[in-house]
């Protein structure tokens, strides 16, 4: 169990990404090419968008190294099932998962994650790279408010958690239902870990009594209702989502709401995975200045230092905002601290 210094350590206060400028990274050893290349392929368990990041990074590494990348697209709870059962068959089939966190506390209470730290995330912030090496940071995303630019001014969008309790956005916002760090679970731990217990307690009551809808839905399908006009205002949102939606015309915005909750895409190796070298070597490519720029050009604001977001606003290096980081080791359902702020959730909001 977590004890609260160590939470507050891995959800505390805002966390500023280092930009100071990074060496050369080397290049991965040619025992571990050459040890990939004969295993000649690597299966990725994956939630993240395929035609967007997935299929490019597969492509630039079968293109670099001759190495297949077979991906199939999952649920962090299908992940969770599938490898839990094909350990218990003796027969692994998946190399790499990646996951907004929730399978990391799982599948490594079960010793189903091999550690590892590529030596590409030589020069990216501990973030990216915890001490328990079961999983490397591929990026880091950050959650606050959006808001219909055509239904809301921006001159009268909410810009501080204090805008939200005006009477005027009473039951006109909404988020997610996810029981993830990543849904209301995770405002609130943010608002307690900023706010501290009691104030923050006031604050989430008061909160509760603005009727916010829930949606069964993850946080694309809450902008795109906000984008619709089904709802004024979005809570718990991407920012890039908002960027990426914009950038096509569509009427939404994002607000720098301080300080962004954030949750890190994490990427960890199958214990007893059949492809273990080519996983080892498809992470170095992943965290190499050309994976990252890959990462870049599909809109996530990159972790390597050298990388900076395509949008440099999403960024709090360039866009200049504080953030709470919810780390995957916080994101067990079954523990605290997440398993408390789920029940002040289901408490006060359902």
């Amino acid at each position: 169990m977590q004890t609260r210094r160590g939470i507050l350590k891995l959800a505390g206060a805002a966390l500023a990404i280092s930009v100071a400028g990074a060496a050369a990274q080397a290049e991965p050893s040619q025992q571990l090419i050459d040890a990939a290349k004969a295993e000649g392929q690597v299966v990725w368990y994956t939630g993240l968008i395929v035609p967007q990041v997935v299929r490019p990074l597969a492509e630039g590494f079968a293109a670099k190294y001759g190495i297949e990348v077979k991906y199939a697209t999952t649920s962090d709870a299908d992940t969770v099932l599938k490898v839990t059962s094909q350990a218990r068959a003796g027969k692994m089939e998946a190399d790499l998962f990646d996951t907004p966190g929730t399978a990391i506390p799982p599948l490594g209470a079960a010793n189903l994650i091999e550690p590892y730290v590529p030596d590409a995330l030589a020069n990216y912030d501990k973030i990216f790279k915890p001490d328990s090496k079961l999983y490397s940071g591929i990026y880091t995303l950050f959650l606050t408010t959006n808001y219909n630019t055509d239904l809301v001014k921006a001159e009268d969008a909410p810009k501080t958690y204090d805008d939200l309790l005006d009477p005027k956005w009473k039951g006109k916002m909404v988020w997610t239902d996810t029981r993830g760090v990543s849904g209301p679970a995770g405002f609130i731990g943010n608002v307690l870990t900023t706010m501290g217990e009691e104030k923050g307690m006031e604050y989430l009551t008061r909160l509760s009594e603005q009727e916010i809808a829930r949606d069964p839905g993850n946080q694309r399908v809450v902008i795109d209702k906000v984008i619709a006009g089904q709802y004024e205002i979005g809570l718990m949102t991407y920012n890039h989502h908002a960027v990426i939606s914009k950038a096509k015309g569509a009427p939404i915005a994002w607000v720098k709401m301080e300080p962004l909750t954030a949750n890190l895409g994490a990427i960890s190796i199958v214990k007893n995975a059949p492809h273990p070298n080519a996983a080892k070597l498809f992470l170095e490519y992943m965290f190499s200045k050309e994976g990252a720029t890959i990462i870049r050009e599909a809109n996530y604001p990159p972790g390597h230092p050298d990388v900076p977001a395509k949008e440099p606003s999403i960024s709090p290096i360039t866009g200049n905002f504080k953030f709470t980081l919810l780390a995957p080791d916080i994101a067990s359902q079954e523990a605290d601290p997440l398993k408390t702020w789920l029940k002040i959730y289901d408490e006060l909001f359902k």
